[in-house]
């Protein structure tokens, strides 16, 4: 029977919510007879489920709640075909939406983590991974696919990093299988993963999103996206002088520039406009390290590279974010160029400043490779037109990526993701407070704990507003049993994709400790209340900082006051007593403001809780 179908949420290692109903789906023909079985692999406990499909051949049946164990395997039939689930346990099932930060995988933290990238993993942690996929007609009935995994290798290029560490810092405390549905999206907008009824108060929203409703449209816009990035990249190859004049075999050449990769390329008019640059260096492979697997560690590059070494390519990554990281099975002792091909598709060309680069030994050894560089330009072109981004609009994802899920029941959402509206600080908490009444509202469940991620430190071009936005993240908090996760020591400055995903993870766990499990005990970092002025002395209070305050080094840094209009760091003497920090300045005039960690990459902001966690940034007026 072809049309004999069961959702894909339920498949071999899936985690099913405990102590909720739990819910069996798919299709078949109309009219048709459908039994499930759902039984303990051991032999012992079994129950039987069985109902018809409607009109339209869709089928759902109800298991009774049951509390955390397995395994179980489930069996469903119809009309004589039986499909068979196992190693199905009943744990603990966490939402894992947002953007690209949520959907970075274990692959890219492996040098980072390489303890934790290698291990097998805990065997009761898995996630089920949405595919990628946008909707705009109208809500999906059910997953365009997906299965569960435990964490191996083999799935570690999409296990949520993030997510490895919520979960296995999760079963540190509570042996409950941990279930992670991951369904989130690089440079998704949080608009696009809100439902029509969610954006109707949102002018134009819901209208942004109407005429992708036609797969013509659709079809037709991808295509000429496709024709018109084929057509500049062959025209650059065509005005290419490197191609034709063979640079990545011709050597050097006396019109040759250098430059060090460290330089600061913003100075350089060279790498202005976009088009080609060619850079070629000259390595030397020291006896000790001849033949030894290493790999070629470049940072990060805006936009493309094509990396050859002895005119062999060893990698080619087609956009700015991923780090390039090379591998080499071994380079002989002696002498090898290094060519790398760099393609500026929007704007400037640059490595990104304050990257490492250099060679880097299996024994864990490196050769520094920033300097002695040598350029020139391939070809110049106008800015390519970047391709229409339908994942990125509103409601396209809510419909294809979370709708088909709100049959299943859940424990808790984490959210990871505000990059992409970090210029929007205003209307944000509009669309956040929406969108979590919406699906709490469609999940059936209460007031579901909701746990969301504060942008941390990043100081590139496109972090403008950052630290405004973090101060907005603040005020979400508001929302009935949410909290957030200060990150503001866990990013990197010049890396939108830091890779402490570790630290991530764990403390989305501990705040799981608090409004999901009702843990006694401080979880939640920090977070200004409200100030008031003793004589000469500001006093601070703070939400969850009972427990008082641990500061490195014996001495507070990063706050700063306002005296007559001028923001100043100097001259205050700063003190922590019980759960407030005391502020006195020595400059006999009126502080009208306070703030702390008040930039997109702080400098000595370093006052944490005694758990361990951070004070969240802040910025006050004083009356």
């Amino acid at each position: 029977m072809s049309g004999f179908r069961v959702t894909p949420y339920i498949s071999d290692h899936a985690v099913l919510q405990r102590n909720e109903f739990i819910p069996v789906r798919g299709t078949a023909d109309a009219g048709a007879r459908v039994e499930a079985i759902f039984s303990k692999e051991d032999g012992g406990t079994e129950f039987i489920e069985e109902t018809l499909t409607d009109e339209d051949g869709n089928w759902r049946l109800l298991f009774m709640p049951m509390q955390a164990g397995g395994p179980y395997s489930v069996s469903v039939t119809c009309a004589g075909e039986r499909k068979e689930f196992s190693d199905i346990y009943i744990g603990d099932v966490w939402l894992m939406s947002g953007q690209s930060n949520m959907q970075l995988p274990m692959h890219r933290v492996r040098y980072r983590f390489p303890t934790e990238y290698h291990e097998d993993g805990d065997p009761l942690i898995r996630q089920f991974t949405v595919p990628i996929k946008w909707g705009f007609k109208a809500p999906a009935g059910e997953l365009s696919g997906g299965k569960w995994e435990s964490y191996s290798l083999e799935c570690a290029s999409y296990f949520s990093a993030a997510g490895y560490f919520f979960g296995a810092k999760l079963r540190e405390r509570y042996p409950v299988p941990i279930g992670l549905i991951l369904t989130a999206v690089g440079g998704t907008p949080i608009e696009a993963w809100m439902s029509r009824k969610a954006l109707a108060v949102f002018s134009g929203k819901a209208k942004a999103a109407e005429e992708c409703k036609s797969d013509e449209y659709v079809r037709n816009i991808q295509k000429e996206d496709e024709e018109r990035a084929s057509s500049w990249y062959k025209k650059i190859d065509e005005a290419d002088a490197g191609i034709s004049e063979d640079w990545l075999n011709a050597g050097f050449r006396d019109t040759w520039k250098s430059v060090c990769l460290s330089d600061d390329f913003y100075a350089n008019e060279d790498f202005e406009k976009p088009g080609s640059v060619w850079f070629k260096k000259t390595v030397t492979i020291p006896p000790e390290h001849s033949g030894k697997p290493c790999r070629l560690s470049l940072g990060t590059i805006k936009d493309a590279d094509y990396t050859y070494v002895d005119g062999q390519c060893i990698g080619n990554t087609t956009y700015r974010y991923p780090p390039r990281e090379y591998h080499l099975k071994g380079l002989a002792e002696g002498e090898h160029e290094i060519t790398i091909r760099v393609i500026a598709v929007s704007g400037r060309m640059e490595f990104t400043k304050g990257k490492s680069h250099q060679i880097i030994f299996e024994t864990g050894e490196t050769l520094s490779i920033s300097e002695g560089w040598k350029y020139k330009r391939g070809a110049y072109a106008k800015a390519l037109i970047p391709p229409t981004f339908f994942e990125r609009k509103p409601m396209g994802m809510y419909q294809a990526m979370i709708a088909p899920l709100h049959d299943f029941p859940i424990c808790g959402m984490c959210w990871y993701q505000g990059e992409s509206n970090a210029d929007d600080d205003r209307s944000y908490p509009q669309y956040f407070g929406r969108m979590i009444e919406d699906y709490r509202r469609k999940w059936h469940m209460g007031k579901f704990p909701v746990i969301y991620v504060q942008l941390p430190n990043y100081d590139l071009e496109d972090a403008g507003n950052w630290v405004r936005f973090r101060d907005m993240q603040q005020s979400l908090a508001k929302l009935p049993n949410s909290a957030m996760v200060v990150t503001i020591d866990c990013g990197e400055y010049n890396d939108l994709h830091p890779t402490d995903k570790k630290t991530v993870g764990e403390r989305m766990a501990m705040a799981a400790y608090e409004i999901a499990y009702h843990e006694p005990g401080e979880w939640l970092s920090p977070v200004f209340s409200h100030a008031e002025r003793k004589g000469e002395e500001i006093i601070l209070h703070f939400d969850h900082g009972e427990r008082g305050y641990a500061v490195s080094e014996g001495k507070t840094g990063g706050f700063e006051v306002c005296i007559s209009g001028e923001w100043i760091s100097d001259c205050i003497d700063i003190r922590t007593q019980g759960g407030t920090v005391i502020l006195n300045v020595q400059k006999g005039k009126t502080v009208t403001g306070v703030r702390y960690a008040w930039s997109n990459n702080p400098e000595n902001a370093d006052l944490y809780a005694v758990p361990g966690l951070p004070v969240s940034p802040f910025e006050a007026t004083i009356v």
